[in-house]
Formats: C-alpha cells, structure tokens, sequence
C-alpha cells in the first residue's frame, strides 16, 4: 500500500474518487454545521492523504494543524476500509509530517478501533471527546 499527502495542485485530480471514501465520516461528523471538507482542502485548513493498493484509492484521512493548548495534528476524517492493513504505515508517515512543521502530537477522536490501535504505537487514551473515544500520541 501507498500512504500519500495530496498536495493542493492535485486535488481536482483525487477528488472524485476519494470522496466517497470521506463521505461516511463526514455524515457522522459531530461538527456543527456539517464541515465543508473540499472548501476547508482549497482553504489550506486542512490536509488530505490518500491510500492505494494497485492504483486504486483504498482509504483518505483529512487531519488538521491545531494551536490550541499545543500545536498538533487532528486525524479529523477518515474513510475507507483494512485500515489494521495501512494504519501503521500512514501514522508513521503522519508523525513525520506533522514532526517536521513542529507538532508535538497527533491526535483523534471517533471509533474504539483508532484509540486500540495508536496504543499499540505508544498512544494514549485522553477520555471522551463529545462522546466519542479519544486519543492522542505524543510525537
């Protein structure tokens, strides 16, 4: 599998394809309103990443640079599916990222299986986030 950031030039080329993929977590978003992801990627509000295998799109995330307590990186949506297969590949990819323009963290929230699987990379639990699991890896 191939973990990639889409640079802004080549966001109308992936749009249409990863979209679907995003969709679903945007749909159970708990953002109020519902987030304008393709305004927030154009805006440079966020960044989105991209999964292959074959040259097919197997999952997209969207994280998002925060300030505020420290400055860290938000795994905001993720879609798609085998994440235990890209998972680990993408958070090394991530940290490094978000490492090399000087977050301290990556962090989420949303499904028990994100909070068990940074674990496993040296994560931790940090309680609820509007009622969802969270959990935040310290880089």
């Amino acid at each position: 599998m191939i973990v990639c950031g889409i640079p802004l030039r080549a966001l109308h080329e992936v749009w249409r394809e990863l979209w679907p993929l995003l969709e679903p977590a945007v749909t159970r978003s708990t953002d109020d309103p519902r987030p304008d992801v393709l305004a927030d990627l154009i805006a440079s509000r966020a960044q989105l990443w991209a999964i292959y295998e074959s040259g097919e799109p197997v999952a997209a995330v969207v994280t998002r640079i925060q300030n505020d307590p420290e400055k860290r990186c938000l795994l905001w949506l993720i879609g798609g599916g085998r994440v235990r297969e890209w998972a680990p590949d993408f958070l090394a990819r991530c940290e490094a990222w978000a490492r090399s323009i000087d977050c301290v963290a990556l962090y989420g929230a949303g499904r028990n299986g994100w909070a068990r699987m940074v674990k496993k990379f040296g994560g931790e639990s940090i309680g609820p986030i509007n009622g969802s699991p969270a959990w935040r890896l310290v880089i």
